[in-house]
């Protein structure tokens, strides 16, 4: 014990710890510096390796110039040798640097060593990252089978992998509705990404053949169109599920600098029966039409689906949203009494819970339940926020959070919800709207204006955005649009109402 208190006591008189302190932090810089210069300059990685490990290399040599010398204002100078044999007392000061040099030793040490063993494994897997980004949109896949009769899955594996990549943490990733809806517009991707303001795109194809599927995925880098990585997967429709995961994981794995193992990213829209699942993306491709017919032809779909699994809770939750949709209600088709249908959604996403814990999609839509049917806007959100933080990236529950948030008065509260849902579907009609009557409110009215304008230019069909440049008009002279008086505007709105509402109900409340 005396041994080692004297060496302490050396370390201390010779000045190592303030040596050692400083080096580190040169240390950590460096690596910073070629973490950052090493891409851009397109070195090899083994010029960054290479400096790494000389750079820890060196850490004995500087402690044991540290022992030896002493840096003064003359000069560097050899260290006095002490002859006392009582080594001094060791202050907190002394203790205190050498705890700072140990454990900034060890978490340099494993940082590195975790960057070292994610980059082998990504290597091993040719995962490695090819494009740091934060975002991405999942364009729809293309249906390429024989008969061109599968279109109903490519838009289900379009929503699935969106959904999956959702719940990666740190990734933004654009809603599929907004796809859709800027696909039917043939726009090019780098355009699709530009509206989106997303880093990256993810655009494949699928051909099937009977119980077989290919499937064929591309990461397009969104500023030139360049394709990052491609590759072809070829199943059992059985196993779609898992091709999906594999295809999301694969992904995150690209476009960030941490790595996904194996089983880190799990889909809850899964189920044993592959009939069942075929019967669910047919519900929701009549779901995605929103006319009456077409969300009663959904809720047999989705009801078929059930009874071919019973323990598939994807459909459970689809079920309760369709009757949701059913219910009276300005932004819903007014077949079933609010209070019955409140009860039978209420029951299948308790099911769907029971048997997803996790799925995000349930959550969300209690909470839609929750505060459209029954007005419980205080029990709304904490579904709304179970949903978002189980996939941050739903873009309905923001949507959902800003109104139910509305109704409570936290007006700042709402105004960042609807941000976020704005975020990840600009192309909504609903979020524009939403969004554009804000800016309103806030006296931002040039803003308000373009909102409208290309609220216009996406569905000059539609008679909302009009309304409301109708009302900004009215409430504000701008330069360029005809002044309505509050008589010419409100019958403007009389006259449209019907068509007004209709749009809501394609466009507007339900789950996308």
């Amino acid at each position: 014990m005396k041994v080692v208190m004297k060496f302490l006591s050396e370390l201390r008189r010779r000045k190592v710890i303030q040596t050692l302190i400083p080096f580190l932090g040169v240390i950590w810089l460096l690596l910073q510096i070629i973490a950052v210069v090493t891409p851009l300059l397109n070195l090899s990685p083994f010029v960054a390796t290479s400096l790494t490990i000389f750079l820890f290399a060196c850490f004995p040599v500087v402690f044991y110039l540290a022992w030896y010398f002493d840096i003064t204002p003359q000069g560097i100078k050899v260290t006095a040798v002490d002859y006392s044999e009582n080594p001094k007392p060791l202050g907190l000061k002394w203790w205190l640097g050498l705890s700072v040099v140990m454990v900034g030793s060890l978490m340099l040490g494993l940082h590195y060593f975790d960057n070292a063993r994610t980059d082998y494994v990504k290597r091993n897997e040719g995962l490695l990252t090819s494009l740091k980004a934060s975002s991405i949109a999942v364009l729809p896949f293309r249906d390429q089978s024989p008969e061109s009769d599968q279109q109903y899955l490519a838009a289900g594996v379009t929503e699935e992998l969106t959904s999956l990549l959702g719940q990666v943490a740190g990734l933004q990733v654009a809603s599929a509705s907004a796809g859709f809806s800027l696909a039917r517009q043939n726009l090019l991707p780098v355009d699709i990404a530009r509206r989106l303001k997303v880093d990256t795109l993810l655009s494949g194809s699928i051909h099937k053949v009977g119980n077989q599927i290919r499937l064929r995925v591309e990461l397009i880098n969104a500023e030139d169109g360049m394709t990052l990585w491609s590759q072809s997967f070829s199943r059992q429709l059985s196993d779609i599920f898992a091709v999906e995961t594999e295809i999301a994981r694969a992904i995150a794995n690209l476009l960030q600098q941490r790595y996904l193992a194996a089983g880190s990213l799990t889909s809850l829209n899964n189920t044993a029966s592959s009939d069942a699942y075929m019967m669910y993306l047919r519900g929701r491709e009549q779901y995605r039409l929103q006319t009456t017919e077409s969300i009663k032809e959904a809720r047999r779909l989705f009801e078929q689906a059930l009874a071919l699994d019973p323990e598939y809770a994807m459909a459970y939750a689809a079920l309760a949203d369709t009757i949701i949709s059913l219910a009276e209600g300005s932004a819903s088709f007014g077949v079933l009494k609010a209070d019955i249908a409140a009860t039978l959604a209420e029951q299948h996403l308790a099911k769907a819970l029971v048997r997803a814990p996790g799925l995000a999609e349930a959550h969300a839509i209690r909470g839609f339940l929750l505060f459209y049917l029954q007005s419980n806007y205080d029990a709304a959100l904490p579904a709304l926020d179970k949903a978002l933080s189980l996939n941050p990236n739903l873009a309905q529950a923001h949507l959902w959070r800003f109104a139910a948030l509305e109704q409570l008065g936290r007006r700042q509260d709402a105004w960042q919800a609807l941000q976020r849902a704005y975020r990840l579907n600009p192309v909504a009609i609903t979020h524009q709207y939403n969004l554009a009557v804000k800016l309103a409110e806030r006296g931002e009215l040039s803003a308000a204006q373009e909102q409208y304008q290309q609220l216009i230019a996406d569905f000059p069909e539609s008679p909302v955005g009009y309304i409301g440049m109708a009302k900004l008009d009215n409430a504000a002279a701008l330069p360029g649009n005809p002044m309505l008086s509050d008589a010419q505007a409100n019958a403007l709105l009389n006259t449209i109402e019907p068509q007004l509402l209709q749009d809501i109900k394609a466009l507007g409340w339900q789950y996308q």
